[in-house]
């Protein structure tokens, strides 16, 4: 139950969802971040980390830059995923290496902006107080291939200062699947030809949307075979089952099977996990015990939350995919079956077909780990439709109802190596 005088209100929450998760908030990647600290400072290394959202790939990314630097090598991580032109992206990287390596090299901004061609100009990173170069915003307008030539001239120049003091810089360029939208394939294979030709950088890139990650290293495209592949799973369920009891302990709460009723309602997701978690300690008096109750409670308190983003998304759907959300809120596999179609008024298969590739599409809907199945990318988003949409159909179940348990924690192979 709530109390005027809640846990996390008194000792802070030991659960942290938001910006750069560390210790003591962050726990087990200890395997990938060692993975990831030997490319970045190997010299020409270049490998693709994939997984879906949510799983705390940027916070381990974040973690690995951090040690390299920390140990006094040298290592920076640009953020693409808001970038809507090569422009974008070629400020991005030069706003990520100002920010991490900076204060170390003093005179960085000043001997990018002498290598740089006309078109760059510095400025004063408002959060840092570091004078940063960029691109001048006409550039964003420019062609294609004046874009293409801007971003090969920043990381050209990122490469020739490496050299000439003599280390190894290592760059991560997070959400790079973006980079498909920016330019297509003719921008991949301009940066491929750009990467392959640097000898002081090593190149991690990352990115959230597996099939779009997998077309661009397939035979014939641009990064086949020039990156090597790394699949970010989820955290191993009796690790992170332990690690939130142990989390709950720490501020004087009993956990009463806790962490497994997080785990299993919230999914493979480490952030949603780690929400639940949290709510449950923001909703908790000291010295309560937390068991399935209490996680379903929580749960239910998300859901609300969210109710305001959710509900829009299901306002916009047409009445036959709508159905079709319920379907797969219910029952996850079979959904071109007659029997489907009749319980849940789906349309005729192949149209059932076409739907589940544009939910897909749309980041809502995701395969089960098998393949054989669809589930929803966001627990909290099945959960509403469970709560808000089943009902319409006489259905009532609880808000943490899954239809295939099975499917939903492993949605990647844990720690795989193998190409995507």
């Amino acid at each position: 139950m709530l109390s005027p005088t809640t846990v996390s209100g008194s000792q802070g929450n030991p659960f942290r969802i938001h910006g750069t998760v560390r210790e003591p908030f962050f726990t087990d990647r200890h395997q990938e971040v060692d993975a990831f600290v030997r490319i970045l400072r190997e010299p020409t290394a270049k490998m693709l980390v994939y997984g879906h959202r949510r799983m705390g790939k940027t916070s381990t990314l974040e973690n690995a830059v951090d040690r390299v630097n920390a140990d006094g090598g040298h290592a920076f991580l640009a953020d693409i995923s808001t970038a809507t032109t090569l422009a974008d992206m070629a400020n991005r990287i030069l706003a990520g290496a100002t920010k991490a390596i900076g204060q170390r090299w003093t005179t960085l901004a000043t001997d990018l902006l002498a290598r740089l061609s006309a078109g760059f100009k510095l400025t004063t990173d408002p959060a840092t107080g570091l004078p940063t170069p960029s691109l001048d915003i006409s550039v964003r307008d420019a062609s294609q291939e004046r874009q293409q030539a801007s971003l090969a001239e920043v990381l050209d120049s990122l490469d020739a200062l490496a050299g000439a003091r003599g280390v190894t810089l290592g760059l991560v360029l997070d959400e790079f699947q973006e980079i498909s939208k920016l330019g297509g394939e003719e921008a991949e294979w301009h940066l491929r030809g750009v990467m392959q030709h640097h000898q002081h950088l090593s190149y991690i890139v990352a990115g959230s949307k597996p099939s779009v990650l997998k077309a661009m290293v397939d035979k014939g495209r641009a990064f086949y075979e020039m990156l090597d592949p790394y699949a970010f799973g989820p955290i191993d369920r009796g690790h992170m089952t332990a690690w939130i009891d142990e989390r709950m302990r720490s501020v004087s709460l009993v956990p009463a099977g806790a962490g497994e009723f997080c785990v299993t309602y919230a999914g493979a997701r480490s952030r949603d996990i780690v929400r639940l978690a949290r709510k449950c300690v923001d909703r908790a008096a000291p010295g309560s015990t937390i068991g399935a109750a209490e996680v379903v409670a929580a749960y239910r308190e998300i859901i609300d939350e969210d109710d305001d983003t959710i509900r829009s998304w299901w306002n916009d759907l047409k009445g036959p995919r709508a159905n079709l959300v319920r379907a797969i809120a219910a029952e996850t596999h079979g959904l071109t079956t007659q029997a489907a179609r009749k319980q849940f008024t789906l349309p005729a298969s192949s149209n059932v077909a076409h739907a589940l590739t544009a939910l897909i599409e749309d980041g809502r809907v995701i395969r089960t780990r098998h393949g054989s199945g669809y589930t929803f990318d966001n627990p909290f988003v099945r959960g509403w439709v469970v709560v808000h949409a089943l009902p319409d159909l006489g259905m009532r179940l609880e808000p943490t109802y899954i239809a295939s348990p099975s499917d939903e924690y492993e949605t990647h192979p844990v720690r795989s190596t193998s190409p995507p």
